[in-house]
């Protein structure tokens, strides 16, 4: 059934979030996720912490695997579920190689499911590949240290040391929306958004979140500061100069003010009706405003309004993924088969050489001949309307192309050779 894999840096709030997105789509309108798989490091690895799980290579190898055999089986399993039933996967783990990733889409792809990737960013610094350390990485190993300390109240897990997570940012791939295995790619910021653990959002305002910050960051939640768009005042006089025209005379200083202040007057009645009137911003324009440090109306999204966004273009709007021919099925047939075929194209094209000569077609008339598709004595014959005449080096393309096409779609067993005429004379109909 539909899945959705989450990556992003370590203790950034993929958990957190993960709950949260499995909560609200049980709860989704539409009535279209009836269950929910969360696939993280405690299911596939139940005898092993997170710290285990990633203390050296040889077991992030193992870890892995762990995970990608634990989606594979819930993909497989939720595939053979009857239509009425629909189950979401959530890949709740750092997922930070690229091929990986690839390999999980296969896995959807296999079996003809939907497939999303959620990025959850510390910060919109987490947008490239970097060589050092960010702030938001440094939050996020404090975070760690209040989850190494309370061990019995946290259930994220926590990693051993400093220099781990270090080596899991720094070898983190960030996805890429032009790859078609990343497609749909959702960017959660959590800076963009209002404080919030697994229960939601805790409707803490702006002015009380520098109070709370110490508070927030014990308990794994998330906090910002996003700084207004600087918008010109209509009682503010501009700081350049009047511009001089090509001819010399200079521009009309008060017309030039003039229009200044209706241009500024009608950016803020824009900008409040906007807010005020159409809701929260679209999943685009509000990554658009945290990567150029702005955001509209000073106002930040409740984590449940940018869930909701993600379910309603997951859901209603990706198509399921479509298997290719060289990872299907292929039919059954015997061994001989294209023996067989062979042996049945070269009696046709004979018998179609021999109906030409007797009906005399020629060039540009056309005609109607009759061909004998069965055995002999079944005397079992096909009408065939021709348009001019086919000469023995049509038919020998014709034929070669018809093996080449029956070898990758083979046809049933116990095919008679009548019905494998039949099939012939359709395709040679086709191509003329």
């Amino acid at each position: 059934m539909p899945s959705i894999v989450i990556t992003g840096h370590p203790c950034v709030g993929k958990t957190m979030f993960a709950c949260l997105l499995a909560k609200r789509a049980l709860a989704h309108p539409s009535k279209l996720i009836s269950d929910v798989i969360h696939i993280s490091e405690s299911t596939a690895c139940p005898d092993q912490s997170k710290s285990d799980c990633y203390r050296n290579s040889h077991n992030e190898k193992t870890t892995r695997a762990s995970l990608k055999s634990e989606f594979d089986r819930a993909s497989a399993k939720s595939s053979g579920r009857k239509s009425d039933d629909k189950t979401l996967i959530i890949l709740d783990s750092l997922n930070y190689i690229k091929g990986y990733r690839y390999e999980l889409y296969c896995i959807s792809k296999a079996v003809g499911e939907s497939h999303g990737v959620i990025w959850i960013m510390g910060s919109s610094d987490d947008n490239c590949r970097r060589a050092s350390i960010s702030p938001s990485d440094e939050l996020a190993k404090e975070r760690n240290r209040e989850r190494k300390k309370n061990q019995s109240k946290s259930c994220d897990g926590y990693y051993e040391d400093d220099e781990t997570m270090d080596a899991l940012a720094l070898r983190f791939e960030p996805p890429d929306e032009k790859n078609r295995w990343e497609k749909p790619l959702y960017k959660v910021d959590v800076t963009s958004v209002e404080p919030w653990n697994k229960g939601g959002s805790l409707g803490i305002t702006q002015g009380e979140g520098t109070n709370a910050t110490k508070d927030i960051s014990s308990e794994n939640q998330f906090t910002n500061e996003i700084k207004p768009i600087q918008l010109n005042e209509p009682n503010q006089q501009p700081a350049s100069k009047p511009e001089k025209l090509s001819s010399g005379f200079k521009r009309n200083k008060k017309a030039t003010q003039q229009r200044a202040q209706s241009q500024s007057t009608l950016t803020v009645a824009i900008t409040e009706q906007s807010t005020a009137s159409y809701g929260p911003m679209s999943m685009a324009s509000r990554n658009l405003s945290v990567s150029s440090g702005g955001a509209i109306g000073n106002d930040k999204r409740r984590i449940e309004d940018v869930i909701d966004g993600i379910l309603d273009s997951f859901l209603m709007n990706v198509q399921p993924l479509k298997e290719g021919m060289s990872t299907s099925n292929q039919v059954s047939a015997e061994s001989n088969v294209l023996n067989q075929v062979d042996n049945v194209t070269q009696r046709i094209n004979a018998e179609i050489l021999k109906a030409q000569k007797l009906v005399s077609i020629s060039t540009g008339v056309g005609g109607r001949i009759l061909i004998s598709v069965g055995p002999v004595s079944k005397e079992k014959q096909r009408a065939m309307q021709l348009s001019q005449p086919l000469y023995m080096n049509e038919l020998r393309t014709f034929r070669r192309q018809f093996l080449k096409w029956i070898a990758g779609h083979p046809l049933p067993e116990r095919t008679e050779e009548d019905e494998v005429a039949e099939v012939y004379i359709s395709y040679i109909e086709s191509r003329i």
